[in-house]
């Protein structure tokens, strides 16, 4: 007698990786789109926290101003490790204004 799998065995083990397969790749994704929406939300926080650093210094020297853009050399490279701009995930820019020193939070479409 030979040894091995029936074609309805391999069928059916067939199935079962698919159904398996059709339910994780869906939850993946999510995972993946919820985890740069986190990413760009952590950039979100270390430009405030930078615009309210650069803020706090030019009040002590007497002018109390927010950088005039984000993308101010004086502002990147003395708040910022990399010297850069934390980049959105998503490749979409930040929504700022100087007069009030408002990043705006945005949500990503999936």
């Amino acid at each position: 007698m030979k040894k091995g799998f029936t074609l309805i065995e391999l069928v059916m083990v067939i199935v079962i990786i698919s159904i398996l397969a059709a339910i994780a790749i869906p939850k993946f994704v999510d995972l993946q789109s919820n985890a740069k929406q986190a990413a760009c939300d952590g950039n979100i926080a270390t430009i405030r926290s930078s615009i309210a650093a650069y803020y706090a210094k030019t009040a002590v020297a007497g002018d109390a101003l927010f950088p005039g853009s984000l993308t101010q050399n004086t502002f990147k490279h003395n708040y910022f490790a990399s010297e850069a701009l934390p980049a959105c995930p998503y490749s979409i820019d930040y929504v700022y204004s100087s007069a009030t020193g408002v990043v705006a939070s945005h949500s990503h479409g999936d």
